[in-house]
């Protein structure tokens, strides 16, 4: 299977590019759509994304039906595809459900965390809070997706991460709109995840989960409020 022969942006799932071809379309779109480089209502047509990647249709069709999937496109029959909308009815759907979950995933890092987890932790802790000083809100915004992604993977629990998974397709636009919007959230955020990672070095689960379900709705309600300015 060919690979595509462009510079790849990093895929903000923090994990590997797939081998297959339509797969690895739908991380390079994906990341367009989270960093809103492809805004919300933005059309995409095939023959155009084909033409960008150097590729034939066929993978195009899938990697576009993959987005779809995701809840990042909508199929217009003779149309195109378009980029699925932000609204403040969604915002309160997807972190209504995302709040609880992630706190969940916290509770189950600090359980289980190694010490070389911790030190991964710390390194993207750090490199968050250098970003944030820097104000280099995009940076800041991967070295976060960076700690979310070790939660996930370390919280103990496959069915919990496989779930957080597929409602961070969802969530990331809304979380980069806030460090991109919102500088007091990304401050708010290193100073939650410095006080995470000390709940986590400690054990204290039931910390750890509080610390995590506050930050989501202290970002949420300032969502929120983003969304219904003038």
């Amino acid at each position: 299977m060919p690979s595509l022969d462009i510079p790849a942006p990093p895929p903000v799932s923090g994990t590997p590019l797939p081998e297959s071809l339509p797969a690895e379309i739908a991380v390079r779109l994906e990341a367009d759509i989270v960093m809103l480089r492809l805004p919300p209502g933005q059309w995409l047509r095939e023959e155009e994304v084909s033409s960008r990647f150097g590729v034939s249709r066929s993978p195009v069709r899938e990697a576009m039906r993959l987005l779809e999937a995701d809840g990042l496109l909508k199929r217009h029959p003779r149309r195109g595809s378009q980029v699925t909308p932000l609204s403040l009815k969604h915002l309160d759907a997807v972190q209504a459900c995302r709040a609880p979950l992630e706190g969940l995933a916290a509770a189950g890092t600090a359980r289980h965390a190694e010490r070389e987890v911790i030190a991964s932790l710390e390194m993207a802790v750090e490199a968050m809070a250098a970003a944030q000083a820097a104000s280099h809100p995009e940076a800041a915004f991967h070295a976060n997706v960076r700690v979310t992604g070790i939660l996930h993977a370390e919280c103990g629990n496959p069915v919990l991460a496989r779930l957080l998974s597929s409602l961070d397709k969802q969530a990331m636009r809304y979380r980069y709109l806030s460090y991109q919007r919102l500088p007091s959230v990304v401050l708010q955020s290193v100073k939650a995840n410095h006080a995470l990672l000390v709940a986590i070095r400690s054990r204290d689960e039931t910390l750890a989960r509080s610390l995590t379900e506050e930050l989501i709705q202290a970002n949420w309600l300032a969502l929120q409020q983003l969304f219904a300015a003038p």
